[in-house]
């Protein structure tokens, strides 16, 4: 006889629970049990009652040229390039800054060589790179300290920046992410919008992109929008990310110059079982 799934509620198995509760429960294949949907019927208020942990992503791109195209596209992110993710196997990393008065404290958040959680914190000390060991991949880093940095900061190789902090923001800005290696993640909303200082309007388009680890980058969401008009969705069916995926927002197309975008996502992340 087949193992029967378990089941999540406090009871432990279904008949159980008090049945005047108005919800039913969705088997999940990708984690292997049932996921109570929440009053309504919302498959995605199910996935985030039972998450673990919850991932709130947000970039922006100052400078999105009429050039950009299919071959030739932007990520949201502070780089204004399409961005290239550090090595798999983890590399060594540096973080510096373009000034030499800056010698904050600074939090640097990604994965290790394993694909699991890492930080990093601690002080600049201006042109001078400071070593920070080895990352597969870096998405977040922010000013730790009480004092504005001064100059454009970046977490890198000898060659590539993989983070970057814009002088005023004090905050990566960047639309990219990966799951760690222990979590199954769930892409539950997100929203791009844009604006451009003079009253002519630009529309744009966007792909949502992921890459299963060893895989290609396949499109998941085409979205347009544009300086009139914003995107907000909230996907009943989340899109599932299974561990050490990437996902990132890239603009493939643009039919003016110099618009600035801006993109959130909400990812709520599963511990493996």
């Amino acid at each position: 006889m087949a193992e029967q799934p378990k089941f999540d509620d406090l009871g432990d198995v279904v008949p159980h629970r008090n049945f005047t509760i108005p919800f039913n429960y969705v088997w999940d294949q990708t984690i292997a049990r049932w996921v109570p949907m929440t009053s309504g019927g919302s498959y995605a208020g199910g996935i985030t009652a039972q998450a673990s942990d919850f991932v709130h992503k947000f970039g922006s791109n100052n400078s999105i040229s009429n050039q950009v195209a299919l071959n030739a596209q932007e990520t949201i992110w502070d780089g204004s390039n399409e961005y290239v993710f550090p090595n798999d196997a983890g590399e060594p990393l540096q973080v510096v800054s373009s000034s030499g008065t800056d010698t904050q404290e600074i939090v640097i958040q990604g994965l290790d060589e394993n694909f699991i959680k890492k930080e990093f914190i601690g002080s600049l000390t201006g042109t001078t790179p400071v070593d920070i060991g080895i990352w597969s991949r870096v998405f977040r880093a922010y000013n730790n300290d009480s004092t504005n940095f001064a100059g454009i900061i970046d977490v890198k190789n000898a060659t590539t920046s993989f983070a970057k902090i814009l002088v005023g923001n004090n905050q990566t800005l960047m639309c990219i992410y990966t799951i760690p290696a222990d979590k199954i993640g769930y892409l539950t909303k997100y929203s791009l919008s844009a604006q451009k200082p003079s009253s002519a309007s630009i529309n744009f388009t966007a792909q949502i992109r992921t890459r299963e680890f060893g895989k290609v980058f396949r499109v998941r969401e085409i979205v347009s929008f544009g300086t009139d008009h914003d995107t907000q969705r909230t996907l009943d069916f989340p899109t599932t990310l299974q561990p050490k995926t990437d996902i990132l927002f890239n603009i493939v197309d643009s039919d003016g110059n110099n618009g600035a975008v801006n993109a959130d996502f909400d990812i709520a992340l599963h511990d493996l079982t």
